[in-house]
């Protein structure tokens, strides 16, 4: 690992010290793909089952938050949304019909701000991860910001290919609506794949909600453009790839095999919200590392956001940060300004 690497020869980057250095190992190993190797397999089924505890101590909150733990049921689809969904409405609306008992798992973090919820949809690239497991951000985000979290566990890929994982995420919408919540009082916020679906989420909707914050967000699944290449050795994240079947993205979108098809989507909207249409885009703040693959996709994303929408949109570059460094243990370099910044943008709506 290159935490030894440190000790023996220097940070990757002479910005970095330790922690930093650790925390970035640390990402870099819950990203990677294990499902070629039975032992990192094993090591991540582990880590991923444990990690409620495993965070509370790399990365301790001290939060005294009321935390209480829920289920989500299915909803029916709103056939006006369904409009703009384009060739995901019939799988939309079969993933719907044969959804009628699901209950998701979800986790409320109470806050001092009452009138106004996150939705936070977590990261992962479609593949892994919990609410339970992700507690640590939403308890961050409430105490950042001062405004309550829900946080909820949508279905994963491969088990549960593309779009399961937005009519989740619209059943979760629809909970917080039930919950008395209006459109003005909603924030999307999500990190990663959690980025990307707060995204698809929007554009399924088009609702005016009040903003969105996305870390690192995935907005491109081409891996074409320069910091792919440039930034490689020191981010978290590999290229994107179709023809690999232990992708993600090949688990997401084609987990029983490829079709022509299947290429055509690497540029659908909704797997890549760069081609989306932003002109409605709500207040958005979007958080991206220097060292990130995908700052190049970013960087181009927030350009057409500002080019299209009306609204504030916020990019914050972090010198020589990572994939998700928000994520890393406390003290990594620019955590905590980048999560007072998040809270900062939200106070400012």
């Amino acid at each position: 690992m290159s935490t030894i690497q440190f000790i023996v020869s220097g940070p990757m980057l002479p910005t970095w010290d330790r922690r930093t250095q650790l925390s970035r190992d640390l990402i870099r190993f819950l990203a990677t793909n294990s499902s070629e190797s039975p032992l990192l397999r094993a090591l991540s089924v582990a880590c991923f089952k444990y990690w409620p505890i495993i965070s509370q101590i790399l990365q301790p909150v001290h939060s005294n938050a009321q935390i209480s733990e829920l289920t989500i049921p299915a909803y029916p689809l709103n056939p006006a949304v369904l409009e703009a969904t384009g060739l995901w409405a019939h799988k939309l609306t079969s993933i719907a019909q044969a959804s009628q008992q699901m209950r998701m798992e979800a986790e409320h973090i109470a806050s001092t701000d009452s009138k106004h919820i996150i939705l936070y949809l977590h990261g992962g690239s479609y593949t892994s991860g919990t609410a339970r497991q992700y507690r640590n951000m939403h308890l961050r985000l409430a105490q950042a910001t001062g405004v309550q979290v829900l946080g909820f566990s949508y279905r994963l890929a491969p088990q549960a290919p593309y779009p399961t994982q937005l009519y989740d995420a619209y059943c979760a919408y629809q909970y917080v609506r039930d919950l008395g919540f209006s459109d003005d009082h909603i924030i999307f916020a999500g990190d990663s794949a959690g980025g990307n679906l707060a995204l698809a989420l929007w554009q399924l909707l088009r609702a005016p909600i009040r903003a969105l914050v996305l870390l690192s967000p995935r907005v491109d699944v081409t891996s074409t453009r320069d910091s792919w290449k440039r930034n490689a050795q020191v981010d978290v994240l590999r290229p994107y790839t179709l023809d690999n079947s232990h992708s993600t993205i090949r688990q997401l979108l084609a987990p029983k095999g490829l079709s022509q098809q299947t290429y055509q989507l690497l540029s659908n909207p909704f797997i890549a919200p760069i081609h989306a249409d932003l002109t409605q885009l709500p207040p958005i703040l979007v958080q991206v590392g220097t060292a990130e693959v995908m700052l190049d996709d970013i960087v181009e994303f927030a350009a057409q956001a500002q080019m299209q929408s009306s609204s504030t949109v916020e990019l914050q570059q972090y010198e020589n940060m990572f994939h998700v460094f928000q994520a890393g243990l406390p003290g990594t370099r620019h955590f905590k300004e980048a999560w007072e910044r998040i809270g900062a943008f939200i106070r400012s709506l």
